[in-house]
């Protein structure tokens, strides 16, 4: 008995492929025609799915750094600390890692990204609205805004090492958006191009106006104290010198002193030198203070040129909206009406109007120049959504399987429903 038992119930633990195939078969119109009815329906949802295009970009990175300005080496010391300490621009590729962290926060405002839009001619009304729609978050910007290193990680693969000391940047931007038009999503990759170069000339011109501005006025204060020092100093020197032509006047047998004698090295020592060698020191003394004097006051009106500028610029950062071109342009303005009632003859002015002129074309050479798609936007001539022969197949076999099941399911039914029917009757 107990053999005849487990036998049984291996046969009830085993698949009967004829089974399977008998119930696919005797169900097979079912599965036939519901599969080719829902490969069919597929087909023709395919054609009304909007088709999606996508489009592709890569936009070069520009930026501008401050440097200091190297003085010839046979200039003096004093002017070289002078001329060293005035900053200077040029424009660079690419965007230091840790400027990026701090600007790239910024390129996701969805504030700032509509405000831009709105300003911009490139989006018309309709694209504006779908903007406004499909922009809300930080998220839905950031899918498309993808950063492209000067050395990633592959890099370090490809060429063994690189020296830690290598100068590592944001060189570029692989933009991407996806529209139901070829066009469309071409507008919106350019116009992501547009934004970044907005984002980072708004925020690099608004550091460097204030930054400038800070700069030129406590310059003016260092020039007026040093002019200050000097008129001091020289004032002093003149009245040493009066007393000295004082004393050859009282004493005239002392200009015959023979001045080639032992003087202390101390402090005070040089007032045992002969007047007439201490006349000739306090001249030199005073010719070396007005020349300093004169610096000063040509370096202070340089300053004042800038001070007025950058004033100017800054009192209107408060006003104008958060646009980097119009605050470029704007700054282009101010600079021609500043020049505009000055003596473009005098060399501080040609000085000033030099100096501002480098920087803004240091920015014009790096968000205007460098700034650029260097690939792209690509107009897509092919959909990438849906695709059709994918959706197709997929649909068939899903199709397939489900009704597959039914089939099974509905031949259990058949087969159990008097035993369920008894059940259900036992239990009332």
């Amino acid at each position: 008995m107990a053999e005849t038992f487990s036998s049984k119930e291996t046969d009830t633990d085993e698949i009967d492929l004829s089974i399977i195939f008998a119930v696919l078969w005797q169900q097979w119109k079912l599965i036939l025609f519901g599969t080719l009815g829902a490969t069919i329906l597929s087909i023709i949802v395919s054609f009304y799915i909007p088709k999606m295009y996508l489009s592709e970009g890569f936009f070069q990175l520009g930026s501008v750094k401050t440097d200091t300005i190297k003085p010839p080496a046979n200039i003096k010391t004093d002017s070289k600390s002078k001329i060293e300490n005035q900053p200077s621009f040029r424009a660079i590729m690419g965007i230091p890692i840790q400027l990026y962290k701090i600007i790239y926060p910024q390129f996701l405002d969805p504030h700032y990204f509509q405000l831009v839009a709105s300003q911009n001619n490139l989006l018309d009304e309709k694209k504006l609205k779908e903007l406004k729609t499909n922009f809300k978050s930080a998220s839905d910007i950031n899918q498309w805004i993808k950063p492209v290193y000067a050395h990633a990680k592959e890099d370090a693969r490809e060429f063994v090492a690189i020296s830690k000391d290598e100068y590592n940047s944001v060189i570029g931007l692989n933009l991407s958006y996806e529209a139901d038009s070829p066009e469309k999503a071409s507008d919106y990759v350019r116009f992501f191009g547009e934004y970044i170069r907005d984002c980072l000339l708004y925020d690099t011109l608004h550091s460097y106006i204030r930054n400038q501005h800070s700069f030129y006025f406590s310059e003016m204060n260092r020039c007026d104290n040093n002019i200050i020092e000097s008129k001091f100093l020289l004032l002093q020197n003149t009245n040493k010198l009066q007393d000295i032509q004082a004393i050859l006047t009282k004493y005239p047998e002392s200009a015959k002193i023979e001045s080639r004698q032992l003087v202390s090295v101390q402090e005070g020592g040089d007032r045992f030198l002969a007047p007439v060698t201490q006349l000739v020191g306090i001249e030199s003394t005073l010719a070396e203070l007005r020349l300093n004097l004169a610096d000063l006051e040509r370096d202070k009106e340089i300053f004042a040129i800038l001070a007025e500028f950058f004033s100017r610029c800054d009192n209107e950062l408060t006003k104008l909206n958060r646009n980097g071109s119009s605050l470029y342009l704007l700054t282009k303005t101010i600079k021609n009406e500043v020049f505009k009632s000055k003596d473009s003859s005098k060399d501080t002015v040609k000085e000033a109007f030099n100096n501002l002129s480098n920087d803004l074309e240091a920015f014009e050479l790096a968000f205007f120049s460098n700034c650029r798609f260097v690939f792209g936007p690509t107009i897509p001539h092919v959909h990438f959504k849906p695709r059709k022969g994918l959706l197709v197949i997929v649909s068939c076999f899903i199709s397939f399987l489900l009704l597959a099941i039914l089939a099974f399911v509905s031949y259990w039914w058949h087969r159990n429903k008097r035993k369920i029917r008894l059940i259900k009757s036992k239990n009332s």
